[in-house]
């Protein structure tokens, strides 16, 4: 492309009579990228003993040298979203699905490896979950029942020259009916909210971690994190949905040495009391209405240094 372009523009009338086309400046194209979404794949890996279930919604995002197919129509180094959608599958008939960050970064390299015009390519995963059904108190080889709206979610980054895992927890719904305070706040012209030392601690949490290390086992820090977050919301005397936070973070960044950094989201999902004294009932701090919104939305982020 020359390096100054001129486009056709309205046509104008100038001081004699005659008629000409304005030029005017081509804008530049400073970013572009494509790809699939939400490519739906189940995977069942028949073991010995039992059969393994992963069912896997995965997104491709595909950057490099595609500005022709915009600026020109022409389509000569792009890769067909549909070719995307039958690469997912093909890959999982030819590679273990051991955890979705490895199926991501085996994407990744393939994407990369083919098509010498890209330059980036990004996977996101989203893996539905499924626990086995216990019958007599084992549970059963082959049947699974679903967890709700929990997920383990995944996104691969990755250049010729660098690459990122991001893991994560959505949609982890949790409470508590005791060990939880919140008070000390400021109070002023705009605060009707009591003070209490005593509460339901409601959340639905969200949380995202990197790593140090290319080689790391995922699916064993996925396992960990969500461990430690039940456990350390459990057992945690709460002063704060703040204070929670915090401590699920240092704890997965003490006992997790591949992971560099996690995020944490929890908003407070509040457990309103009902009044009952215009009924003619005492109030036992047992009857309360659960509210969707405004809720409070608490996040926050530790490093290690």
């Amino acid at each position: 492309m020359d390096p100054i372009s001129f486009r056709v523009g309205p046509m104008t009338r100038q001081d004699g009579g005659g008629i000409t086309a304005e030029k005017q400046p081509v804008n530049e194209m400073t970013h572009n990228a494509y790809g699939k979404s939400r490519v739906r794949l189940t995977k069942v890996t028949r073991e010995k003993d039992q059969h393994v279930l992963h069912e896997v919604v995965v997104s491709i995002q595909l950057e490099g040298k595609f500005e022709r197919s915009y600026t020109h129509g022409d389509n000569a180094e792009v890769v067909a979203t549909d070719s995307m959608k039958n690469t997912v599958y093909v890959l999982a008939a030819e590679n273990k699905l051991v955890d979705i960050e490895s199926f991501g970064k085996t994407l990744a390299k393939h994407f990369l490896d083919t098509y010498p015009s890209i330059s980036i390519c990004t996977i996101e995963l989203e893996e539905e979950l499924w626990h086995r059904i216990d019958v007599n108190g084992k549970p059963h080889p082959n049947s699974f029942y679903g967890a709700g709206n929990e997920k383990h979610v995944a996104v691969v980054k990755a250049t010729r020259e660098s690459l990122e895992v991001t893991s994560g927890i959505v949609g982890l719904k949790l409470v508590k009916t005791t060990a939880s305070e919140f008070w000390g706040f400021v109070r002023d012209r705009y605060t009707t909210l009591a003070e209490v030392k005593d509460r339901i601690f409601g959340t639905s949490v969200e949380a995202h971690w990197t790593y140090n290390d290319d080689n790391a086992a995922y699916q064993k820090a996925y396992e960990q994190v969500r461990s430690i977050v039940l456990e350390v919301f459990a057992q945690h005397h709460s002063l704060a949905v703040q204070h929670t936070l915090h401590d699920i973070g240092q704890i997965a960044l003490e006992r997790i040495k591949t992971v560099q950094e996690i995020t944490i989201t929890m908003p407070n999902e509040h457990r309103i009391p009902f009044n009952l004294e215009p009924f003619g009932l005492e109030n036992r701090d047992e009857v309360f209405i659960a509210t969707s919104e405004p809720y409070g939305l608490i996040t926050g982020t530790v490093t290690r240094p």
